[in-house]
């Protein structure tokens, strides 16, 4: 077994799925937007399924940022489509924020 295989089995779905609330993705893109060109209008679901990845991750003591890369493809690929649209309506809920 290699290390991305560890990680998959790993990972706990039930910190990324549902989607985490809005105001935790609002505090996201706000701490983000000094050092990336991140905007709440370019808010898109697999960004904030990365982001929620990246912390299942850490909670779990992996740091290597291409093994998460490589994670997040393989879950985003194998996730149903309910999951996703969870992730794409609260990116589209935090896009219409952006217009106000």
């Amino acid at each position: 077994m290699n290390n991305f295989d560890i990680l998959i089995e790993s990972i706990n779905r039930n910190f990324i799925f549902p989607a985490p609330p809005f105001e935790v993705v609002l505090n996201y893109f706000d701490s983000m937007r000094p050092r990336r060109n991140l905007n709440l209008s370019n808010c898109r679901a697999y960004t904030i399924f990365r982001y929620s990845v990246a912390r299942e991750c850490l909670r779990i003591g992996e740091l290597d940022g291409n093994l998460i890369k490589r994670a997040t493809n393989h879950l985003w690929r194998n996730s149903s489509i309910q999951e996703k649209t969870e992730y794409r309506n609260l990116a589209q809920r935090v896009r219409s924020q952006s217009m106000t």
